[in-house]
């Protein structure tokens, strides 16, 4: 049986997925770098259960991964383009997440899906209390759909199965991401939950109790295009920094953009 899941069609890059190992191969040309593991022990605070132990280790984080020969583009633009490889596998009855962070500045970020489905779960807290969320969105995305973060909104990275979910992402290299917020909350503003086969269900979105006022969610879709950020469904996003970086300059000047249809809502 092969284990190696070509992502090339959907990233741009000579990248594989080495499903037994969830590791990536990563082409010739391109920067290596050793992948920061985001352990159990490590994301226990934010965990619905904080007894769950297994498994060891959650996802992977290759930051700074692009072609050498784009070295130069991306200093001058002032980008950091990552891949994370998340698995498919449960913290007690959640689904597999990220820890979730912010970005100071009201930086954004630029998601893209290379395998899997993801549910991007973002929250807008109030600046004067953070213990009051004013808005949460679930975004839904598959393989070749692009999610864009708008300035403001923390976030994080759900995968509901069934297999890996690989995403890959541009961000802004002025800025380091915030994560304390999530800790001190211990967690998102919804934990999502496997409902376990229950009958018209896929998702349990069941609220975190350190928030004192929570909205609903709003449920959404990915926009299948978007001209002014140069996405569109099942074209790669590496390639815009060379061929249109102008695209990108939304994730360093994120208040001069209009974010008003970034996502399609699901009523």
């Amino acid at each position: 049986m092969d284990t190696l899941l070509d992502l090339k069609h959907t990233s741009g890059l000579d990248l594989k997925l080495d499903v037994k190992t969830a590791r990536l191969l990563i082409g010739e040309g391109l920067t290596k770098p050793e992948p920061a593991i985001r352990t159990i022990d490590e994301m226990r605070e934010v965990l619905a259960d904080s007894s769950v132990k297994e498994p060891r280790d959650l996802y992977f984080m290759y930051r700074d991964l692009h072609a050498t020969a784009d070295n130069a583009l991306l200093e001058k633009y002032k980008l950091r383009y990552d891949v994370t490889v998340i698995k498919a596998d449960h913290l007690g009855g959640e689904f597999m997440k990220t820890a979730g962070h912010y970005h100071p500045g009201n930086y954004g970020e630029l998601y893209e899906v290379l395998t899997g489905n993801a549910i991007c779960v973002l929250q807008k807290r109030d600046l004067k209390d953070d213990s009051i969320i004013e808005d949460v969105i679930a975004v839904q995305a598959k393989a070749g759909e692009k999610i864009v973060i708008p300035p403001g909104y923390g976030h994080i990275l759900v995968n509901p199965g069934p297999g890996f979910l690989v995403t890959s992402n541009w961000v802004s290299s002025l800025f380091a991401s915030e994560y304390q917020l999530y800790k001190k909350a211990k967690g998102a503003a919804y934990f999502l939950f496997d409902p376990q086969g229950k009958a018209g269900e896929s998702v349990r979105y069941s609220a975190n109790k350190y928030f004192k006022k929570l909205t609903a969610v709003r449920h959404a879709l990915a926009a299948p295009k978007l001209d002014r950020f140069g996405l569109k469904k099942d074209s790669p996003i590496y390639p815009l920094i060379r061929v249109s970086p102008e695209k990108l300059d939304f994730l360093n000047r994120p208040m001069d953009f209009d974010y008003k249809d970034i996502f399609t809502y699901i009523l």
